[in-house]
């Protein structure tokens, strides 16, 4: 009988009992909170509208391209929007507070803005958020809705108000 053999099946195993409980402790572990954005994660495209004051109506193509970060704890997007006119660029980081569960949407465009957007998901299918600010002298806020229409769509509308009032929306309809 060769002892060599079974020894090293034995010495095989326990090798692998670290492995296996690695293994184990991360099936066990919870599902990311920023799971919630797990719906955006994607390459979309489609037409956006753009209307800022009385100015007209811009069209634009519009570019989505997300993807989870940070072991899945975060959601990454960059979006590019464009027209013959205009070049709209905006990088988007999305996280959940562990502490307080709070989303959090941080955007930066190519304009310079910089927003930490309040972001929640009534439902599976539906993000918004919220972010306010001052800005000269103006009470203004941006409410920003975004609906999974269906498993290749999605629908968008980014509304800004000054002391209540319309002064900007952007809106469009993305597939995959």
């Amino acid at each position: 009988m060769n002892i060599s053999r079974p020894l090293f099946a034995v010495l095989a195993a326990c090798s692998m009992l670290p492995i296996t409980s690695a293994l184990a402790q991360q099936k066990a572990a919870p599902e990311p909170a920023a799971s919630r954005y797990y719906p955006l994660v994607g390459m979309w495209q489609g037409e956006g509208k753009l209307q800022e004051g009385s100015q007209p109506t811009v069209s634009l193509n519009v570019h989505l391209n997300c993807k989870k970060a940070s072991s899945g704890w975060a959601v990454i997007c960059e979006m590019r929007a464009l027209s013959s006119k205009t070049v709209i660029t905006e990088t988007d980081l999305m996280g959940v507070d562990p502490i307080t569960g709070v989303g959090h949407w941080y955007a930066i465009t190519n304009q310079g803005e910089t927003h930490d957007h309040i972001a929640e998901w009534p439902d599976a299918r539906t993000m918004k958020a919220h972010y306010a600010w001052t800005q000269d002298g103006k009470k203004t806020d941006e409410n920003i809705t975004y609906n999974i229409t269906g498993a290749k769509t999605m629908e968008f509308r980014s509304i800004i108000t000054q002391n209540g009032k319309e002064v900007a929306s952007f809106s469009g309809k993305l597939g995959r």
